[in-house]
């Protein structure tokens, strides 16, 4: 695949025009569909889907390609939902398709007209890199709405994968107080080495929550908090879900009872597009360069 072959970007958020600006830079043909952002010179935009994707040899997806696994996420165009198969269908052939959580069900549609598929969030360092973004901004979101310091208030994380290592690092080097909940025991193990305090991740626990926080982080992915807690938790104590779909709270329950609770989605996208987009290019970048050899 030469420089001068098309390069397609469609919808994502800042963080995929951060990437198709980045990605121009270095003299590809690009365009661009997926909202109104400030026009880079070197890019070609277009408001129709098919217009972009035509003659495009490389496709680039958003992260994630899809909210609920049917439609490109594409937030700034809600009125037009795109099926993921409506852009398969508009490809050729030979043409490279990526992107960052791409639906198992769009993997084998493409790989069935002989596109190859390659999803860069399979990438162990692109996980952990989003991660330290991902916490870094949920670090923001406390800090907007708590009314005290961090130093000394009194956080939960729930779980202890990726996203919650790295918050729970950055909340330690606040001096904040630090409770983690987990199920491995070699979790509570490393979360105790790096200095909070830990509690088996069970029903008990869960009830404990109910006061005596400033703010709960959730990053599991399983119901944790249903409609009997959050009417019993403390009105002090506020709950950012960073947890992936279906996240751990009964979110109907929480919008009846008025509960504090925030959903924090594709905070990358949204505190950081300019890191997160130029993580998105390295991967891209890498890609492109693996299949040009």
């Amino acid at each position: 695949m030469n420089i001068e072959m098309k390069t397609a970007f469609i919808g994502g958020d800042a963080r995929q025009h951060t990437a198709a600006c980045k990605l121009a830079e270095t003299g590809r043909f690009v365009s661009f569909f997926g909202g109104n952002f400030d026009k880079n010179e070197r890019i070609s935009y277009s408001s129709s889907l098919e217009e972009t994707l035509k003659d495009a040899q490389i496709v680039i997806l958003p992260l994630p390609a899809s909210v609920e696994g049917e439609n490109l996420n594409s937030p700034f165009f809600d009125a037009e939902r795109i099926k993921l198969s409506r852009v398969v269908d508009s490809l050729a052939a030979n043409a490279l398709l990526i992107g960052g959580r791409i639906p198992q069900k769009t993997v084998e549609e493409a790989k069935a007209r002989g596109i190859e598929v390659i999803d860069y969030f399979v990438s162990e360092e692109f996980q952990i890199k989003n991660a330290y973004t991902t916490a870094e901004a949920a670090l923001c979101i406390a800090m907007n709405n708590l009314k005290k310091n961090i130093k000394d208030s009194r956080f939960v994380i729930t779980g202890y994968g990726r996203i919650a290592k790295c918050l729970c690092n950055l909340l330690l080097k606040f001096d904040a107080n630090v409770c983690v909940l987990a199920r491995k025991e070699s979790d509570l193990t490393w979360a105790k080495l790096a200095g909070a305090r830990t509690q088996k991740l069970d029903a008990k626990a869960i009830d404990s929550l109910q006061s005596g926080y400033d703010v709960i982080f959730n990053t599991v992915p399983t119901w944790l908090f249903c409609e009997d807690f959050l009417i019993r938790m403390s009105k002090k104590t506020q709950i950012i879900d960073l947890a992936s779909s279906p996240g751990g709270v009964d979110i109907s329950a929480a919008k009846k009872i008025g509960a504090n609770v925030v959903w924090a989605s594709s905070l990358p996208g949204k505190y950081a597009p300019e890191s997160a987009g130029d993580l998105i290019f390295d991967c891209i970048k890498g890609i492109i360069e693996g299949v040009d050899k």
